[in-house]
């Protein structure tokens, strides 16, 4: 999956928007990475960038697209400088240089995990348990317990078989399958009729 900053803010964009911070209004920004910062790392990208220059965090939903899948909001956090300028301080995976990004007032980083909101951008089997997946598996890592190392410890008969799903699933909408095509396991079957009724029955999706 490679999700992308989204090019134009389009009704799907718009949908989602609401979804996260009714009435909010999206804006693009850009991308000045602090030099120690690290990728997904924003709130002590932040955090670091106040204790420095001073400043706020200023929280919200860092918008994503997926083309012809779904969009995405990530919870996010940018720099509000002192004389008001907004720069999101955090590198991104595909060096993007601009973020298109909605603050939302009512949000406060606490440490807990968010999860991102999606919207599928067609009605698609595919695409709902995709996203469904990608849910429990968040679901899963926020009863995780952390680790030395960073990481969060979960069961492995919990995770290991969403991601296996997940993975299955991604690969088979990078290649363009809809759910009315044959399954991408080989089966010759629709998908809609072979892993998809086997997904719904495994997740409860």
């Amino acid at each position: 999956m490679h999700t992308t900053t989204p090019p134009q803010i389009t009704r799907h964009i718009r949908q989602l928007v609401q979804r996260v911070v009714p009435g909010g209004v999206a804006t693009y920004m850009v991308v000045e990475p602090e030099p120690d910062a690290l990728e997904k790392e924003c709130f002590p990208n932040v955090e670091a960038k106040i204790a420095r220059d001073g400043g706020r965090m200023l929280c919200g939903w860092q918008l994503w697209e997926w083309p012809h899948v779904m969009v995405e909001a990530e919870f996010h956090a940018i720099w509000l400088s002192p004389d008001g300028q907004m720069v999101d301080v955090t590198p991104k995976l595909h060096h993007e240089t601009k973020v298109l990004f909605v603050s939302d007032p009512r949000r406060r980083y606490t440490g807990a995990t968010v999860d991102n909101v999606r919207l599928p951008v067609r009605d698609d089997q595919l695409i709902r348990h995709f996203i469904g997946v990608s849910e429990a598996i968040t679901h899963v890592l926020s009863r995780g317990v952390p680790t030395a190392d960073g990481h969060v410890s979960v069961p492995a008969n919990e995770i290991e078989p969403l991601q296996q799903a997940q993975q299955f699933l991604g690969h088979a909408l990078l290649t363009g399958l809809r759910d009315h095509q044959p399954c991408l396991c080989g089966s010759g079957s629709k998908y809609k009729r072979c892993h998809g009724p086997e997904l719904e029955r495994a997740f409860a999706l």
